[in-house]
């Protein structure tokens, strides 16, 4: 590989990614995704997602409860195999099984970080109704089977021990306002070095959110019970030394890929056509964007390692619906997660759960790439 080469990957990477913006941004959040595991235990939820409980309450709290817990798609198994043995419907229990890997709070932050507002929201809504009608339409295709759950025992299902909550329900409340400001004002920070920059104000929310972790550790150590602040360390740790291992080498794999890919292929495989006027073409974009969702149905995708790989390529000239497309399906579902989840429910309900997501992702993200003009990365507007 020559110099020049070398120059382009670092170049993809560096306006978006490997900056002191995605720092601030990335670190709190896995910080306030190991407080979400550590203090609120998924079994206190999943008592709502019996095959009688409320639809209404039964299916939007099983995708909320997915996209809080950072999975990909094949260790979900266990998890959506243990919430089936302890009585939870057939729907609500692929609806969490959908939104589990789909998105969670770490790939929200990173998303809106790197990619921009836009698709992030789009992905949280787009994983919110696919994991809600594919749990609904699973329950109506199998109503009237029932899932063999004896097998279960054969997985090692990580058990969730309880922790010592603080004798103040408002030291709680307080500790995850803290973790919800130090992250809202540190994904505020622009991309370059803050102290370089000579920002006056970026300067001032530094020091904003070295009083803020001040505040946190003596909150950890005034109110809270020595046990559960070191369980809170240890999930986070735990969650960072599973992702980021495999994040940067992902990142330079996929720099690598998108440098050496020829472009040409990118915009007539994930492009859409346009007529004289500039808009889209229906049937192109809808082929563009189902090769897309299918790709990333299929693909296995570490968690935040689609987030990296769709902005790679949007750099490159793929089309907003098809990135969308990607983002919905890439670490929702997986060929290894099918193939684990084959094991427990049989062929037909795979089959079945398998259409249901590519349909609705594709609709989702047709929809969006018509009525939505072409992604402008955030870095060249601001230049």
């Amino acid at each position: 590989m020559d110099a020049q080469k070398l120059i382009e990957i670092v170049d993809i990477f560096r306006c978006c990614i490997f900056t002191w913006g995605a720092i601030t941004t990335v670190l709190p959040s896995f910080l306030l995704a190991g407080a979400i595991a550590t203090f609120v235990p998924t079994h206190s939820v999943t008592r709502f997602l019996g095959p009688k409980s409320n639809k209404w309450l039964s299916y939007p709290i099983a995708s909320t409860v997915g996209q809080i817990l950072p999975t990909c798609s094949c260790n979900i198994i266990p998890l959506f195999t243990s919430i089936l043995k302890k009585g939870a419907g057939l729907g609500p229990a692929f609806t969490f099984l959908y939104a589990g890997p789909a998105i969670n709070i770490i790939s929200i932050v990173f998303i809106f970080k790197i990619i921009g507002p836009i698709l992030a929201f789009w992905r949280i809504i787009g994983v919110l109704i696919t994991s809600i009608v594919a749990g609904f339409g699973m329950s109506m295709l199998f109503k009237n089977e029932k899932i063999n759950t004896d097998n279960t025992s054969s997985i090692k299902i990580d058990s969730i021990n309880a922790v010592e909550m603080p004798k103040k329900k408002s030291s709680l409340l307080l500790f995850f306002i803290i973790l919800f400001l130090i992250l809202a004002i540190g994904s505020s920070i622009g991309g370059t070095n803050p102290l370089e920059q000579g920002d006056k104000f970026i300067i001032q929310k530094i020091i904003v959110l070295l009083l803020l972790a001040g505040g946190l550790v003596f909150l950890l150590i005034k109110y809270f019970p020595k046990e559960s602040a070191l369980s809170w360390v240890d999930e986070t740790w735990r969650l960072l030394k599973s992702i980021i291992p495999i994040l940067i080498p992902s990142i330079l794999i996929i720099g690598i890929l998108s440098v050496f890919i020829d472009i040409r292929w990118v915009h007539n495989l994930f492009s859409a056509q346009k007529d004289a006027l500039g808009n889209r073409i229906f049937l192109p974009t809808l082929k563009a964007t189902f090769l897309a969702t299918l790709f990333g149905e299929i693909m296995y995708f570490p968690i935040l390692t689609e987030v990296v790989f769709v902005k790679a390529f949007l750099k490159l000239g793929i089309d907003i619906g098809p990135a969308l497309g990607i983002l919905l399906a890439g670490p929702g579902t997986s060929l290894p997660g099918f193939i684990l989840l084959y094991k427990f429910v049989g062929f037909k309900k795979v089959l079945a759960y398998f259409m249901i997501s590519i349909i609705m992702e594709t609709i989702i993200a047709v929809t969006l790439s018509m009525y939505l003009g072409d992604y402008i990365c955030a870095c060249l507007i601001a230049k």
